[in-house]
């Protein structure tokens, strides 16, 4: 796949007219460190894949890339890693030349050294929908959570990529692309997941150039744009959220989810700002 062609398949917000992404959230009054994680601290918290809840998450198959596909090509590319890895040249060919003896040496390199690297890949997942009922069940604890609206025309949210839903298995080819198309095996789930309509932003910690401490990447105060409150919400809940908002360096307004008495639909209804004293 060439780079203007994974651009066509995951391409940013903007490249597909969407100007807003959403997460939903669980609430709890007791526990508040996420939330507060979020607006207090002004961070966008990052998972690894070993957390996530499908568990073909970041664990792509290995082809070798024909133009590639010989001992010589291989050869050089294992001897660049390793004297990149602080090797003299010297050693670096004799590491090569005796490893590569065993039949076994290359599977087992390209495994190791692609799963270093999804190991350490950081996600943060998004939607284009807030009125997902799916998502508010599943996400936001059956509606007693919450809702975030973030401006997707500003980093790092405006580099998140779109999901693409296949019924086949993503592949990767050794070695991996220099650029934006080694993220291909985590920008691709199961056709059963395409009701999500997912982006995604990423980051390697050690390879990150935004903003971040290593979890979370750092966010502007003008991000966050909206915030809804789930339609089962609880009052204790529903107070720490604003309590938390008004105390934080975001300003976005406020709306509280319900049920329409016609369809299965969600509506919403602005909330008045209240200064913290009157909370």
């Amino acid at each position: 796949m060439s780079i203007e062609e994974f651009k066509q398949v995951h391409p940013w917000p903007d490249q597909s007219e969407v100007s807003a992404l959403f997460r939903f959230m669980p609430i709890c009054s007791e526990n508040t460190e996420f939330l507060e994680h979020l607006f207090i601290e002004n961070k966008l918290y990052h998972s690894l894949t070993s957390g996530f809840n499908d568990p073909f998450e970041g664990k792509p198959h290995f082809t070798m890339d024909n133009s590639k596909n010989n001992a010589r090509a291989i050869r050089e590319h294992l001897k660049k890693v390793a004297r990149n890895n602080g090797m003299s040249r010297k050693n670096a060919e004799t590491l090569i030349s005796n490893s590569m003896k065993d039949p076994n040496f290359i599977p087992t390199s390209i495994a190791s050294a692609t799963a270093k690297i999804f190991n350490e890949l950081r996600i943060c997942s998004f939607t284009t929908n807030k009125k997902n009922l799916l998502f508010w069940s599943h996400y936001a604890n059956s509606h007693k959570g919450i809702c975030v609206e973030f401006d997707a025309t500003i980093m790092p949210i405006a580099f998140a990529y779109k999901v693409e839903y296949s019924n086949d298995y993503p592949q990767i080819t050794f070695p991996l692309p220099p650029d934006e198309r080694a993220f291909k095996p985590v920008l691709v789930k199961a056709k059963a997941w395409e009701y999500e309509d997912e982006y995604r932003t990423m980051f390697v910690p050690s390879a990150m150039r935004l903003p971040n401490d290593g979890e979370s990447l750092l966010l502007h105060s003008s991000t966050i744009t909206d915030v809804y409150l789930g339609s089962e919400i609880s009052n204790i809940d529903k107070q720490a959220v604003l309590e938390i908002i008004l105390k934080s360096n975001f300003n976005p307004r406020i709306w509280q989810a319900n049920l329409s008495s016609n369809s299965f639909d969600l509506e919403f209804i602005q909330l008045k700002k209240r200064p913290l004293s009157n909370l």
